[in-house]
């Protein structure tokens, strides 16, 4: 099977998306002690776990880009 690489424009935008996560990520994590409903604890856990599988995903599609080919990453 071939392998396919993700073009520039393409890792520029997954660029955006996972610097968008990795936010969303930092501000649940930083708000859940503050949270004292159970249900809104039990929703931010959820994300908290969701967005850390986003980001392991776009990670490992970010290194199959031609930028983090040439650039040996």
């Amino acid at each position: 099977m071939e392998d396919k690489y993700i073009t520039p424009n393409e890792a520029i935008q997954i660029h955006e998306l996972l610097t968008l996560k990795n936010l969303s990520l930092t501000k649940c994590v930083t708000m859940s002690p503050l949270v004292s409903d159970d249900e809104l604890k039990r929703i931010l856990k959820d994300d908290v776990a969701t967005g850390k599988q986003h980001i392991k995903e776009l990670s490992n599609l970010m290194e199959k880009s031609t930028i983090a080919q040439s650039q040996g990453l």
